[in-house]
């Protein structure tokens, strides 16, 4: 009727953009927190090997999310500007269409450094689910003869399952398998959680016997909070940890293209990515100190079941995983090579990844040199420029000079640092 107030905006709505920000918060999360968070452990031990020194390691890991979680949202920002819907748009319109190689590069080799992790996890989890089934001498005298289980499970993995995986012309049909990685990151948090606590792993523990009786790592602390020499090591493992701001514009996409709703999906996923990270890294630090591998998985014992089906999980996980992340590099790879066959395409780079990971056994070391490198780059240095040089990005005073120069600073200071730590 005339003169009646206006209705309220139906609850129904309003319960619809909060289930939507929910969805994108979940799939943000799962686009951040991957295998990279079990190398967490090692980034501390890289530069100590007492407790306490988890108080520091969570500062800089939550300050560095911080970080992160911002340049991500100058990406919303970017795209919402220049109305564009990709990464390399947003750079070839705020910053110039010669130089989007750059971006091109990073896309490609992203991923690539990414599957490498991939399929030496494959290879650490096989060998450790092998071991745990005890095979027989004939087994065991086989698998020698190959290079051990953890090469000839690469091997067979890449061969029976990879390629055919990543050959395949439509990748929908893998898209739902990406539940199985959600699960292997909540389980692993909650068993390595309660080993911490357990006392399994300590002197007298269950698990810590069996590691001394199989000649096992075991868990190692001394009185060092801060080795600077580390340090490195472990911001370049950082940066992997939150290494998503490729995905930023279909986050941008998928919040239709609203800035509130985009924010509150940014600071909700960051936000618990980071408490992943926490969670796992100080688990697995607390269990295992100085000890703690480049995989924190392959310092549990064999026989410990709870460890095996976080394995498993993780295992399988990073079949169906690789290929969707080997399809980036397909498409690098073409774009630089065109009159490459698509076998080529599929064959090439998955051969050099497979060549690599027979001779590399530390994860570690990917996630440490992934971090420096495209880290730095993806999640500091790209995002600054676009900002800097973005006369269409509304810009707050301090965002002109002080934020994307203090990002340049950062993403370098991490590049440097990082990769020589990762080296030395």
């Amino acid at each position: 009727p005339a003169g009646a107030p206006p209705a309220e905006p139906a609850p129904v709505a309003a319960s619809a953009e909060a289930a939507s920000v929910a969805a994108s918060t979940i799939n943000l999360v799962k686009s951040i927190v991957g295998a990279g968070v079990l190398a967490l452990p090692a980034g501390v031990a890289a530069f100590a090997d007492a407790k306490p020194a988890l108080w520091p390691a969570t500062v800089v890991i939550s300050l560095l999310g911080g970080a992160s979680a911002y340049s991500f949202a100058v990406l919303g920002r970017v795209c919402a500007a220049y109305d564009v819907e990709t990464y390399k748009d947003a750079w070839a319109k705020s910053v110039g269409e010669k130089s989007a190689w750059v971006v091109t590069a990073c896309c490609t080799l992203t991923p690539f450094l990414a599957c490498l992790a991939y399929s030496i996890i494959m290879g650490d989890a096989a060998a450790s689910l092998i071991a745990a089934a005890k095979p027989g001498p004939g087994v065991t005298s086989a698998l020698a003869k190959i290079g051990g289980a953890r090469r000839g499970s690469i091997a067979a993995l890449t061969v029976g399952a990879l390629w055919p995986l990543c050959s395949l012309k439509s990748l929908a049909a893998l898209a739902p398998t990406s539940a199985l990685g959600t699960a292997g990151v909540l389980y692993t948090a909650a068993f390595m959680a309660r080993r911490a606590v357990d006392g399994t792993y300590g002197a007298a523990g269950v698990f810590a016997k069996e590691l001394a009786k199989s000649g096992g790592v075991l868990p190692k602390f001394g009185s060092t909070l801060v080795k600077t020499s580390g340090l490195g090591v472990f911001l370049a493992m950082c940066g992997t940890a939150y290494m998503a701001h490729f995905n930023a514009p279909s986050f941008w996409n998928d919040s239709g293209k609203d800035p509130k709703t985009y924010n509150a999906i940014v600071r909700n996923g960051f936000a618990l990515s980071v408490l992943f990270n926490v969670a796992i890294m100080a688990a697995g630090f607390a269990t295992f100190g100085a000890a703690s591998q480049g995989l924190v998985l392959n310092n549990y014992a064999t026989s410990d079941a709870l460890a095996g089906v976080a394995r498993l999980l993780f295992g399988v996980s990073t079949v169906f995983t690789f290929p969707l992340a080997y399809a980036a590099v397909k498409v690098g790879v073409k774009s630089v090579a065109p009159k490459l066959g698509d076998r080529a395409v599929v064959g090439l780079p998955l051969a050099l990844i497979t060549a690599i990971a027979l001779v590399i056994d530390d994860v570690g070391v990917v996630v440490s040199l992934t971090g420096a490198l495209m880290g730095s780059a993806v999640i500091y240095a790209l995002p600054a420029l676009m900002l800097l040089k973005g006369d269409k990005v509304a810009k707050a005073s301090w965002e002109k000079k002080l934020a994307p120069f203090g990002m340049l600073g950062l993403g370098i200071v991490s590049a440097v640092v990082g990769t020589a730590a990762t080296f030395a």
